[in-house]
């Protein structure tokens, strides 16, 4: 059962009853709070609550799911946590101010109405599970009297700063805050800066001089079992110069979490010294299926594309040396190819960084306004963000980043390879591109994982762009509906 707090300028029998008729349990206790201090009138219903498990909502703050509070008994029951929302944050900066970034957000919000059109989603849905998050959103938060630490602090005055101290405080004391799905919740109006705003926020960045804090996000995996045909020959090509111990760690992580059985890996060096190739061959002595070749090719789009000429398989990868496999994500990837042969051009997999954020969940194509005009951005999907991305496989994606995907090696040649004209990238980009034009839709499995161990945004030179925007001009009819109004 459940005690139901709201905050309201007078008590509402009508707003109760239609909360208890969603909440889908038999037994709810409501409580009025109309404290200008929020903190002191929420720490006393609190008190006064006879139910363990207690549900604060602000003025002005609807749930409108079904079975709710149903939802979120079944929450404290599955997992260990003593403060749920429906968004938080896993960042709170040093300035203070938890909602300034969107990046390490997760969760959802409807604003003003409860329609498709106001729901904000910073990530995607992940069911059951409960997502660890350092704070939330002060709309909805429900807590369990006997796993809190600590109660709400009176000293902050009004309607500002207490909830994220509230959620701060008791994250410090071991207590677990965390963001679940289900609920949907609608918060009426945008909260104004209260008189109290400037000495609340003050005394909170007082309060928590070990700012900035944060808390990496989960890398959520499904080891799927499958039943593969394994009679597709995949070949994997690595391209490398030097960084001998990062290319080992690579294999290793393919051969270690790889269950299909019928692939070959392809080391390219193009510029390794002596010592390094030693390095290589002794490493290689152990591993029957993994085969080191030197070409004298600086440019990795002309290495890719010399390989594939030469190898002999029915499908190709191209990965990194930089590249981690978090999972049998070989398996999951020849197994979609298999479903959708006849349609399918290029197959991806979702790459996060060391610090979890996501690295790349795709490539995108996206429209922004300048002084002179719409432009075309490009960039990873997802990249620097918590939980932008979905455990499934999508079909008709944009594309996949060069750092892993597989394609089908006839016709990557009946592509004409990778563009070499291109100095430093972008190669994959117009190959993706070249992909959809010939009537292929580019696939991403979101269950395939792997870890991706560079730093930053990939970067790319103006003459390689122009010459990505002149094939994309030149096919806009056909690559039109891949280009995104925003960028995510």
């Amino acid at each position: 059962m459940i005690t139901l707090i709201y905050q309201s300028e007078e008590p509402s029998l009508l707003f109760e009853n239609e909360m208890r008729k969603l909440s889908g349990i038999s037994e709810m206790q409501c409580i009025f709070v109309d404290s200008e201090n929020l903190a002191k009138g929420f720490n006393k219903a609190i008190d006064k609550a006879k139910y363990e498990v207690v549900v604060i909502l602000k003025e002005g703050v609807r749930i409108c799911s079904r079975d709710w509070a149903k939802r979120v008994l079944d929450a404290f029951e599955q997992s260990t946590h003593g403060v749920l929302g429906t968004l938080g944050t896993l960042i709170v900066p040093k300035s203070g101010m938890l909602w300034e970034h969107e990046e390490p957000l997760c969760g959802t919000i409807w604003y003003e109405k409860y329609s498709p059109r106001n729901k904000n989603a910073f990530g995607e849905s992940f069911g059951p599970k409960v997502l660890d998050v350092i704070a939330l959103e002060g709309s909805f938060i429900a807590l369990h009297k006997k796993r809190i630490k600590l109660k709400m602090d009176e000293a902050f005055k009004g309607d500002s700063f207490y909830e994220n101290d509230f959620c701060l405080s008791n994250f410090k004391k071991g207590c677990r805050i965390g963001v679940f799905f289900g609920v949907d919740v609608l918060k009426k109006s945008f909260d104004d800066q209260d008189v109290n705003f400037i000495k609340n926020h003050k005394y909170f960045t007082d309060k928590h001089k070990d700012l900035p804090l944060r808390l990496n996000p989960d890398v959520i995996i499904e080891n799927e079992k499958l039943k593969v045909d394994h009679s597709l020959k995949v070949n994997i090509i690595i391209p490398t110069k030097g960084h001998v111990e990062e290319l080992i760690k690579c294999i290793k992580s393919i051969i270690d979490k790889t269950l299909y059985i019928n692939y070959s890996i392809t080391i390219a060096d193009y510029g390794s010294t002596l010592d390094e190739k030693d390095k290589i061959l002794e490493f290689l002595q152990k591993e029957k299926n993994v085969l080191l070749i030197e070409t004298k090719q600086p440019q990795i789009a002309q290495v890719f594309n010399d390989v594939v000429e030469n190898v002999k398989s029915d499908l190709v990868m191209f990965v990194s040396k930089e590249i981690r496999f978090e999972n049998d994500a070989l398996s999951l990837m020849v197994n979609t190819y298999q479903k959708h042969k006849d349609t399918c051009g290029t197959i991806g997999l979702r790459s996060h960084q060391k610090n979890h954020m996501v690295r790349q969940f795709g490539l995108q194509l996206y429209s922004y306004e300048t002084e002179d005009g719409d432009e075309l951005g490009l960039d990873f999907k997802g990249f620097g963000k918590a939980y932008s991305y979905r455990n499934e496989v999508i079909k008709g994606v944009m594309g996949n980043s060069v750092e892993c995907f597989m394609i089908q090696r006839d016709f990557f040649i009946e592509l004409g390879g990778f563009n070499t004209n291109y100095h430093h990238s972008l190669e994959d980009f117009e190959l993706n591109l070249k992909a959809i034009v010939h009537g292929k839709k580019n696939f991403l499995v979101g269950k395939a994982v792997a870890t991706h161990t560079g730093i930053g945004r990939p970067k790319f030179l103006p003459k390689d762009y122009l010459l990505l925007m002149d094939y994309v001009n030149d096919n806009i009819q056909s690559l039109l509906p891949y280009v995104s109004l925003i960028a995510v």
